[in-house]
């Protein structure tokens, strides 16, 4: 027999969350509804009690149905959150979307089959993300415990191979040689892929985002390449102020290194060059990393970001070919975007989108205002 559904309805109205309450009730026979005329306590109710789905109103005066359902979206990323309003308008599906909402419904079109079709699709969808998440986790973790494992055998065959080039180090046997250093150099690239594949799975785990001095990090970027730079003759040239964005500083120092070498090595200039430039858009920032490097076929464009994707050979351009994707899972924990443009001979553009840290402090000052007068029925 299926378990009786537990419902929270959320609505300062007192006839129209009647309706709903008994319409869920009779849509679903045994359930459990717990009505509410206030929207601040949800939160707490919703984190000490589970339910199988909330229903939330558009328009309350003490905390609006978006803003509640980011609240509840923070707390359980798997909550079945249903938007009831009284306008069927697109703006406001879109962001109700955007703020954790899973589905939305208007109220003059609240029946027992309407009510069945949207509460069922949204468990149902809910649910879903939740056997997906939870695979996902499960094959990251099983990634993670493969590449930790692989480092000790990989790091015995570099030793042992070495120990056995030193015995024989004097002794004619330059085939044997060959192929030891051969060993070696596979072993080595091995033991990097590893590396990566372990920054690849620690990359799903949300990072701690805060404001974050781009001048700090292309200081440090700076300081760290020095030495490839002067070793290829490149030059790397970066804004004087560099613009406050929030993100995290350790995964922005990595992205910006990863785009600076790739810049510098991926190239046959003469004089290797790598230029950061910063613009405003709205309340982001966009870094724009360019170089006059060999750039990127218009076709391949939309694959480098992907694992393991190489657009030259081993013996063209040594590489792993996961340093764009890590890039990217980098930026888009920051909740950020980075996009590619680039000419074959020219040179490629790397743009990195993010939040700019006083844009956040605005969107969070706004969120946490209390709501203006809104008109009846809204």
């Amino acid at each position: 027999m299926e378990p009786q559904k537990r419902f929270v309805t959320v609505d300062d109205n007192d006839a129209e969350r009647v309706v709903l309450a008994t319409v869920l009730a009779a849509t679903f026979p045994g359930a459990e509804v717990l009505s509410l005329s206030e929207s601040a306590i949800v939160p707490e109710i919703c984190a000490n009690q589970s339910f199988d789905c909330v229903l939330l109103d558009y328009n309350m005066p003490e905390m609006d149905g978006l803003t509640l359902a980011r609240q509840l979206r923070a707390a359980n990323a798997f909550l079945p959150i249903i938007l009831v309003t009284s306008v069927g308008d697109e703006m406001l599906a879109a962001e109700a979307l955007r703020s954790g909402v899973s589905d939305y419904i208007t109220k003059s079109r609240i029946s027992s089959e309407s009510i069945r079709r949207v509460v069922s699709r949204s468990i149902h969808a809910s649910s879903q993300a939740r056997v997906i998440d939870e695979q996902r986790n499960e094959l990251e973790n099983f990634a993670y415990a493969l590449a930790h494992d692989f480092k000790q055998p990989i790091r015995q065959i570099i030793t042992f191979s070495q120990m056995i080039a030193d015995e024989l180090s004097g002794v004619e046997a330059e085939g044997v040689q060959k192929h030891l250093a051969f060993l070696g150099h596979a072993a080595a690239r091995l033991d990097k892929l590893v590396d990566i594949m372990l920054q690849y799975t620690l990359l799903n785990q949300p990072p701690e985002l805060a404001d974050v001095d781009l001048n700090s990090v292309l200081a440090s970027v700076g300081a760290s390449l020095a030495p490839l730079l002067a070793e290829r003759g490149a030059q790397f040239m970066a804004p004087r102020l560099a613009p406050m964005v929030r993100g995290n500083e350790t995964l922005m120092i990595q992205v910006l290194q990863n785009l600076i070498v790739n810049g510098v090595h991926y190239n046959r200039s003469a004089v290797p060059r790598v230029e950061v430039a910063a613009r405003r858009e709205g309340a982001n920032w966009i870094l724009d990393v360019s170089d006059n490097g060999i750039g990127i076929a218009t076709d391949y464009l939309a694959e480098i970001f992907k694992p393991l994707v190489r657009l030259h050979t081993a013996s063209e351009y040594s590489g792993s070919g996961l340093g764009l994707t890590l890039a990217r899972k980098a930026i888009v924990a920051q909740k950020g975007e980075i996009w590619c443009e680039s000419t074959p001979g020219h040179g490629t553009v790397f743009h990195v989108r993010l939040p700019s840290a006083e844009g956040r402090r605005e969107e969070k000052r706004k969120r946490q205002a209390p709501p203006g007068r809104r008109k009846a029925g809204a």
